[in-house]
């Protein structure tokens, strides 16, 4: 299927730059998806400085040859949207989100159905931005109901048990430098700092720290954004692989416990956080050369298999 793309300037709190693609059928309007990327600088591709996966353009182009007009979006500023990318809480990546979705439901090619997707922090951007603007459905994945902080410490406490796994001269400089005290105490000293301040940044290290970005996840648990989730009375699928070292995938489980309605889990072997295939061993020291030898495989051919299967269930797609 061939694809139209197109650059659009969304004006929200901040002029929000997003590309849009529209399959190119005899078809009037289309259901649309919104591409909601994780923490970090990446831009709406899923590329970022010395870093370039193009995770969420291929999985835009990949669903708009389903019959989705997808849009992805540079964060706040990233790329060619405005704002400053440091001084940006939450709540304003969520009003992004609003803007987008506003943006989208005026659209000539776009019909009444518009989904959320959201990949590792975008899960619970889409989730509190499903509460404040309505949508068609959520698909999450890598992220489902987990806060931000819980994230944060179990990658934490993995890093420490795979340095005490590590053998040799390397396992004996890992632990003198990786301890409890470094990684968990360090960690700890950054949420008491973020919370005793109002500021929106601060300095860490001499660099440049998001106060308010950690200070208002902090104000959520896992428990209040799986409530959240239960409350919205609209179609969710929750997707984690088992060889996710940011987000464990055993979450799946916390959500199935709450047969909630119109809520599907599906858990993924051999999918990691950049979801993509991956059979080796777990690893959050090395997860970076990780990423960079995946950048030319494609997306898991079981998560596409799944996100189609539940797409059509679901009746987005005629």
């Amino acid at each position: 299927m061939m694809l139209k793309q197109e650059e659009v300037f969304i004006q929200g709190e901040e002029v929000i730059s997003a590309t849009v693609t529209i399959p190119e059928q005899e078809r009037e309007s289309y259901p649309a998806i919104v591409l909601i990327g994780g923490t970090g600088g990446l831009n709406r591709d899923g590329n970022g400085l010395g870093f370039k996966m193009n995770l969420y353009k291929d999985m835009a182009e990949w669903l708009t040859t389903q019959g989705f007009v997808t849009l992805r979006y540079d964060k706040r500023g990233i790329g060619k949207s405005g704002g400053n990318r440091n001084s940006v809480g939450l709540t304003g990546l969520v009003d992004d989100v609003t803007a987008v979705v506003r943006y989208l439901k005026s659209h000539d090619h776009v019909s009444q159905d518009i989904l959320l997707l959201g990949h590792s922090e975008g899960c619970i951007v889409a989730t509190l931005a499903a509460e404040r603007e309505s949508v068609s459905g959520l698909i999450l994945l890598s992220g489902a109901g987990v806060a931000l902080k819980t994230s944060m410490q179990e990658q934490a406490h993995f890093l420490l048990e795979e340095v005490e796994r590590t053998k040799g001269i390397k396992g004996m400089l890992l632990r003198f430098s990786l301890n409890e005290k470094s990684v968990i105490g360090k960690q700890q000293k950054l949420f008491k700092r973020v919370t005793a301040t109002d500021q929106d940044t601060m300095r860490i290290q001499l660099m440049k720290f998001p106060a308010k970005w950690l200070r208002e996840h902090l104000a959520y648990t896992d428990e209040s954004l799986r409530e959240r989730l239960v409350q919205l009375n609209v179609p969710k699928l929750a997707v984690t692989g088992d060889r996710d070292v940011q987000t464990n995938v055993r979450h799946l489980e916390e959500l199935d416990a709450l047969h909630a309605p119109n809520m599907e889990t599906v858990k993924i072997a051999d999918m990691d956080h950049m979801l993509k295939h991956f059979a080796d061993e777990m690893t959050i020291l090395d997860v970076k050369k990780q990423y960079r030898t995946e950048i030319r495989e494609p997306l898991h051919p079981q998560l596409q298999h799944h996100l189609m299967d539940w797409l059509k269930r679901k009746g987005y797609l005629n």
